[in-house]
């Protein structure tokens, strides 16, 4: 009969380096939710988000009725506003943005 600590690879523990630059990362991540978690109290970020919500069922709903120059419009105020939140550091909803040509005017 064989040992099975003998078969199976042994565990590779990981050095005092590496432990604190787990730590390190995990701090600037921390650090990272902290600022956004006081974005979302500022009364303008927060209507912001609102607007961002707003603009996503906006757009949902020109898309159910067929309104792609509407759909494109839309999308362009999303995506100025949301370049912004996320340089601030918010996460941001993924969108369901138009596809195709832009429809002519």
């Amino acid at each position: 009969m064989k040992n099975k600590a003998k078969d199976s690879p042994k565990r590779k523990r990981r050095t005092i380096e590496e432990l604190i630059s787990d730590l390190e990362q995990e701090k600037t991540r921390l650090i990272e939710r902290l600022k956004t978690r006081q974005l979302k109290t500022s009364p303008a970020h927060k209507a912001a988000l609102l607007v961002l919500r707003h603009i996503d069922k906006a757009l949902s709903a020109a898309a159910d009725e067929g309104k792609r120059d509407l759909q494109f419009a839309l999308a362009n105020a999303r995506q100025s506003l949301g370049e912004h939140l996320e340089k601030q550091g918010v996460r941001l909803p993924k969108a369901r943005l138009p596809r195709g040509p832009r429809p002519r005017e």
